[in-house]
């Protein structure tokens, strides 16, 4: 045997080994992918019917939110018009009483001028 032999011998053998060790890889790769498609699937199974609960669930809300929408906004007329209300009770109430009170004091002082003589 000579030198030219064994190293082709070694190279050989190297290849042959690279060659098992590649197909190890594969072989541990086409497991590791067959097993996450099997997730994925499993994972699509269970989310198709979640996302139409959710769908059905967020029409609920919309339509529940459209009824406190129309809700709040009959509370803000109602306001409104209370706040008006208020203002005119005011304005009625007010005016009379401020004349009153000056009719009342321009009484007072001239009681007060007419006791002293």
């Amino acid at each position: 045997m000579s030198v030219g032999h064994v190293a082709g011998l070694i190279a050989a053998v190297a290849f042959a080994v690279s060659a098992v060790f590649t197909a190890w890889v594969l072989y541990k790769l086409v497991q590791m992918l067959g097993i996450t498609n099997k997730f994925l699937d499993e994972v699509r199974v269970e989310t198709i019917p979640l996302m139409t609960r959710l769908q059905t669930t967020m029409d609920h809300v919309n339509t529940e939110l459209d009824r406190v929408d129309g809700i709040l906004t009959a509370v803000e007329g109602m306001t409104q018009k209370a706040n008006a209300a208020t203002k005119v009770v005011q304005e009625v109430v007010t005016s009379p009483l401020v004349k009153l009170i000056g009719i009342g004091a321009g009484a007072g002082k001239a009681y007060g001028k007419w006791k002293k003589k």
